[in-house]
């Protein structure tokens, strides 16, 4: 934990940490002991291996990562609403390092001719943090995961094996009937590929529950980035979600989403934006099938600029093919048809794409994803998925296949 993390939790907001516990110290006096909370608390190993093979036309080699992750961690039990968190996590290569892992600094293992695969060997604690609970509401403090909603704007990276987490100070309440709000100061993102971003940004959710109707989401991201060569993502974002699923006769129902968001440039961006984001989707479920439409609009232009989400789980969407982890130049727009359901104990996936610039008439391409998973009786899952992308006018031809399985205990 840095020290600006603790002047800003001890100094700031998180007196009102303090605050809470002498005020609920009599709530408090069924709790364990001190030395309970310690010894009695959940300790938890997570292992996942994963095989990650990429065929990009740009590399006459292709990429091969064989890679484990594991952690081991720590809660304890609460102690007059105090409790503690800390993960260790480790990323080892298995019998072979042949693709460019992008490692930052020295974990970067210096492949060049080979695609990426987003996956360095290192160690690292990846959360540790300290929380208050006092009734609904919830004081987080420290080296923590955040996960806002579907994480298209802020999320953990959960499918690389080096997590993305935040130095930040977090509040979360559900006190009053339907509604869950969130507020989040960050000083530091933790990225995937072993680096560090110094931040002052705020984030800000709030959910209501509108019973059969479905949820609204509104949510504000003031993302202000310390240093000068990182200017350009300090944006400030205003958006609002509407989802839900409205029963027919049987197990039948209607599935439906709209989220529309503003983005601008903010604090010492150089560059001039505003860009919105437009998603909308329609869908039918059934006897366990899933059908879904979608149209997903990153606007961006050379004059305006680019709608960003830099704080967010990129692989989960448009693509598995990673193509499009930052918007292009002319933006994006990803029209896409999924089917998902279950045949026996095996889950799958189909999705289509169809990608095309947002500002012009460029088509960038399209890209077929698959995915099996599958949960042992003992609790051991299975996953294999496919991706492959057909390049128009952006990028080029790649085709990736991934095999994984997973463990906790």
């Amino acid at each position: 934990m840095t020290e600006r993390m603790l002047r800003v939790g001890l100094g700031g907001m998180g007196g009102v940490v303090l605050a809470c516990m002498l005020a609920s110290s009599a709530m408090c006096e069924e709790s364990p002991t001190f030395r309970e909370s310690l010894a009695k608390g959940k300790p938890t190993v997570a292992l996942r291996y994963r095989v990650e093979d990429v065929d990009d036309a740009n590399k006459e080699k292709d990429a091969l990562a064989s890679t484990l992750r594991t952690t081991l961690a720590y809660k304890t039990l609460a102690y007059k609403g105090w409790s503690f968190f800390i993960e260790a996590e480790n990323v080892a290569v298995v019998g072979n390092d042949l693709y460019k892992n992008a490692g930052a600094g020295s974990l970067s293992n210096g492949v060049t001719d080979r695609p990426v695969v987003a996956d360095p060997a290192g160690t690292e604690i990846n959360q540790a943090s300290v929380s208050y609970q006092h009734n609904k509401t919830t004081f987080k403090l420290g080296r923590q995961e955040v996960l806002l909603n579907d994480v298209r704007f802020v999320g953990n990276v959960g499918w690389r094996q080096n997590h993305q987490s935040f130095d930040a100070f977090r509040i979360t309440d559900q006190s009053l009937d339907k509604l869950k709000f969130s507020y989040t100061y960050v000083t530091r993102v933790h990225r995937i590929l072993g680096d560090n971003k110094d931040m002052q940004s705020h984030l800000v959710d709030a959910s209501y529950d509108l019973g059969k109707v479905g949820k609204l989401t509104g949510y504000i991201f003031l993302l202000d980035y310390d240093v000068i060569t990182d200017a350009g993502l300090s944006t400030s974002t205003y958006g609002l979600e509407f989802k839900g699923a409205k029963k027919l006769s049987g197990d039948r129902k209607i599935l439906y989403e709209i989220e529309l968001a503003e983005q601008s440039d903010a604090a010492d961006n150089p560059n001039q934006i505003d860009a919105g984001y437009r998603h909308f989707v329609l869908g039918g479920a059934m006897k366990g099938l899933t059908i879904k439409a979608g149209w997903e609009i990153l606007e961006g232009n050379p004059s305006q600029g680019q709608f960003k989400t830099p704080l967010a789980t990129l692989h989960k969407f448009n693509g598995w093919a990673d193509k499009f982890l930052n918007t292009p130049t002319n933006g994006l727009e990803d029209f896409y048809f999924s089917l998902s359901g279950k045949a026996g104990k095996i889950g799958w996936m189909a999705v289509f794409h169809d990608f095309s610039a947002e500002s012009t008439s460029a088509s960038y391409g399209d890209e077929l994803d698959i995915q099996l998973t599958y949960s042992s009786p003992w609790g051991q899952g299975f996953g294999f998925k496919a991706a492959l992308y057909d390049a128009d006018e952006f990028s080029v031809d790649a085709d990736k296949l991934m095999l994984w399985t997973s463990y906790k205990f």
